[in-house]
């Protein structure tokens, strides 16, 4: 098993949020992840700690994201942590670089290869104001294209109670991407955001054809029956697992951060047939990375 989503953080966020998230000015970032008045869903977790919750869970290799950071100097240190975690065991992680849209794409994007990154995100538009800067962000997509990197987006869903900080993310701009880049392969994490639904529209299926949904975080925002009803709407093989560790899934019996819960569930009650759970859980990732 493959689980394209998941995090790495710099080990001094855990240590105290609200410095780092002064320091380096991610306001946004701070206010997601400790709201006021409210235990925080985000978990933290060391290489090492993330390679035993894979083992337990059976999940042989873990695809590290990047973040949507308000600041370029954030993008970077993530970038070489992630590149760290890679190092230190190159058979267990890959990655998505963290990058900053509005300032050099290309560079960054260059120095995201040559250090062994797979693709970019995720991303966030409105975070990372796209409409500002969208003749640079179409400048990386044109280069994750010719690459054939993927490119990872956030997506919020277009109806659901907000949640603090919440941050819309209009789905035209993703339609945008798939009208402008015709072969640029995209992932929209949290299953599209409900995008799915919008495929049975036959002229919206042509463009959304490199469209792909990963399940991170399902347990928060729907129940088991997602897996099935977006099978119907989009077939099997446009939807990649990921999990969105360490994030905690299950806050109310979850005593720590894992990966088994959520996966045990999928296995129980998602009514997944053995060629739909290799796709899910490695096939199509695998197809996309070439890995």
């Amino acid at each position: 098993m493959i689980d394209a989503h998941t995090h790495c953080f710099p080990p001094e966020i855990s240590d105290n949020i609200t410095q780092w998230a002064t320091t380096y000015n991610e306001s946004h970032w701070l206010k997601l992840v400790a709201p006021n008045n409210k235990p925080s869903l985000q978990g933290y977790a060391s290489k090492e700690g993330m390679i035993e919750a894979m083992d337990c869970a059976k999940v042989s290799q873990s695809i590290l994201l990047g973040w949507y950071w308000e600041n370029k100097a954030t993008c970077i240190r993530h970038n070489e942590l992630m590149k760290q975690w890679m190092d230190f065991a190159p058979m267990r992680f890959h990655a998505f670089a963290s990058i900053y849209p509005n300032d050099e794409p290309i560079q960054q994007l260059e120095l995201a290869h040559s250090m062994g990154f797979k693709g970019v995100g995720e991303l966030h538009p409105t975070i990372q104001h796209y409409d500002q800067y969208k003749d640079r962000w179409h400048t990386m997509a044109e280069w994750c294209e010719t690459n054939n990197w993927p490119m990872n987006f956030h997506v919020s869903e277009g109806l659901n109670v907000k949640y603090p900080n919440f941050i819309p993310t209009p789905f035209d701009i993703y339609l945008e991407f798939a009208e402008a880049f015709p072969d640029l392969k995209i992932i929209l994490s949290h299953w599209g955001g409900g995008i799915p639904f919008f495929e049975l529209n036959p002229k919206l299926k042509v463009l959304l054809k490199n469209f792909y949904y990963d399940t991170s975080a399902s347990p928060l925002l729907y129940d088991m029956t997602i897996f099935r009803n977006v099978i119907h709407l989009v077939g099997a093989e446009k939807i990649i697992f990921g999990s969105d560790y360490p994030l905690k899934l299950y806050p109310k019996k979850q005593k720590q951060v894992e990966m088994q819960t959520f996966i045990k569930d999928i296995q129980s009650k998602a009514g997944l047939n053995q060629n739909e759970y290799e796709q899910i859980f490695e096939k199509n990732i695998c197809s996309l990375l070439n890995l």
